[in-house]
């Protein structure tokens, strides 16, 4: 590697070579997710190379890769990018591996097409990011999504106080929250979904009607989304992101213009989600130098929110009393609650 970074004169290619090197050196045990991959004919031909960068708990690696200019059209990118992916699926706390390439690299982006990549529906440093799923994660004829019935409620609910318990907070409330949400007249029944494996049920998605204050005086119908939870043990396994792109074309289909909500970037992105503030929307009642990170939004038509900037307005049904909570909580199994590192309330 030393030799490489000597003999290369392109500094971009200097800077990533360095990066390779310097993680193998801090993660000898890991040395095969930070080195470089040499793409290589029978005969010893040098085609390009490929590589990881790097693997960390809760995050999917990444993948990064180059043919020679003599050798691309050829396919070698794709076999090399596919055989790369089933070594990287081998190690079970890998669940999805992701790329970004430049936006006008369109043979880059076939490459990755051809190997099942889609896209993340957010930009990294280098242009769009790309993402793939270990496909024995999420088989296409394993699940069902359809409405939720009224017979499936408390069964619901029992599944998103397993996936919320003790992670926002000790215990959780959203169990409560959808029980509430049901009766709300900003609840919209037609986009109730639960997924379905094993006739057993493993996911739910709810959306509820809200508004955008704008600043002009009108107000702009949204809609804002959730609780959205999958059971505990199919995590990171694909089918949040199956369920949630689900819910968001058949809310597209409807008519509704944007989707406004609390999340998590790193994983909403992936379905077109971005930072509410790149569109001008500010979150009710935070102040103007706080940290809006958290406040996403998705247009479900194209441009809806081009002339808009205001304040959205989350549904009072999402404001649930303790004492309430409690009290409905007490219907459900016992489970201890816990305050761990990294909860937002106490």
């Amino acid at each position: 590697m030393e030799q490489i970074l000597r003999a290369e004169e392109d500094e971009d290619l200097r800077k990533a070579y360095r990066e390779m090197l310097e993680g193998c050196l801090s993660h000898p045990e890991q040395r095969e997710w930070y080195a470089m991959w040499m793409i290589e004919k029978t005969d010893g031909t040098l085609l390009g190379d490929l590589c990881f960068k790097g693997v960390q708990d809760g995050r999917s690696p990444e993948i990064g890769y180059g043919i020679r200019e003599a050798f691309q059209g050829q396919g070698y990118a794709t076999e090399a990018v596919r055989l790369a992916l089933q070594w990287a699926f081998q190690h079970p706390q890998v669940s999805a591996v992701e790329a970004e390439t430049d936006p006008d690299n369109a043979a880059s982006q076939r490459v990755l097409s051809k190997c099942g990549f889609q896209p993340a529906g957010i930009t990294g440093d280098e242009g769009p990011r790309f993402i793939v799923f270990r496909e024995e994660n999420m088989n296409a004829k394993d699940y069902t999504i359809r409405l939720e019935k009224k017979e499936d409620a408390r069964e619901v609910e029992n599944l998103v106080r397993e996936s919320f318990w003790n992670v926002y907070r000790p215990g959780c409330s959203e169990h409560y929250v959808i029980h509430v949400l049901r009766e709300d007249p900003a609840f919209v029944k037609e986009l109730d979904f639960v997924m379905e494996k094993d006739g057993k049920l493993i996911g739910q998605n709810m959306f509820m009607k809200t508004i955008i204050e704008a600043d002009d005086g009108r107000v702009i119908p949204v809609l804002t989304m959730g609780p959205i939870g999958i059971t505990p043990a199919l995590k990171r396994k694909g089918y949040g992101k199956a369920l949630l792109d689900y819910s968001l074309e058949k809310a597209a289909e409807m008519g509704f213009g944007a989707v406004l909500f609390e999340g998590n970037i790193d994983f909403y992105g992936k379905s077109g989600f971005d930072y509410a503030s790149r569109f001008g929307i500010r979150y009710h009642d935070l102040p103007e130098d706080a940290d809006a990170s958290f406040f996403l939004c998705k247009e479900l038509i194209p441009g809806y929110l081009d002339d808009v900037t205001g304040v959205y307005q989350t549904p009072q049904g999402y404001y649930v009393d303790d004492a309430d909570v409690e009290e409905y909580d007490k219907g459900f199994p016992a489970k201890e609650k816990l305050k761990l590192p990294g909860q937002i309330f106490g």
